[in-house]
């Protein structure tokens, strides 16, 4: 009996490590600029939706020390919550939250 529930435990305390983040305004909240995008993504999960690009910037961007610029807009959506946050150089430049009714 005793081998059982030192089983269990175990179980247990391995399940609980992988427990998924769950979208919601307190979680958002944590999400600051300058995050990483796997820093993010520990916080709310993996997003729904990615979508990237980049620019080139051309002469007076090298000028500047911006060759290129890239971008990537990460969302997450449930039935009544819809995030975005958009990472330049792979990390978080703005964010928004919007509950949808």
């Amino acid at each position: 009996m005793l081998a059982y529930l030192r089983y269990i435990f175990i179980l247990l305390v391995l399940l609980s490590g992988c427990a998924t983040p769950q979208l919601n305004y307190t979680s958002f909240a944590e999400v600051e600029k300058g995050m990483t995008e796997q820093e993010v993504i520990k916080i709310l999960g993996e997003p729904t939706k990615v979508t990237g690009g980049s620019v080139d910037t051309g002469t007076i961007g090298t000028l500047l020390g911006l060759d290129n610029l890239s971008g990537t807009t990460m969302t997450w959506t449930t039935e009544k919550i819809k995030a975005n946050i958009l990472f330049l150089k792979g990390k978080v430049k703005t964010k928004s939250y919007t509950n949808q009714f």
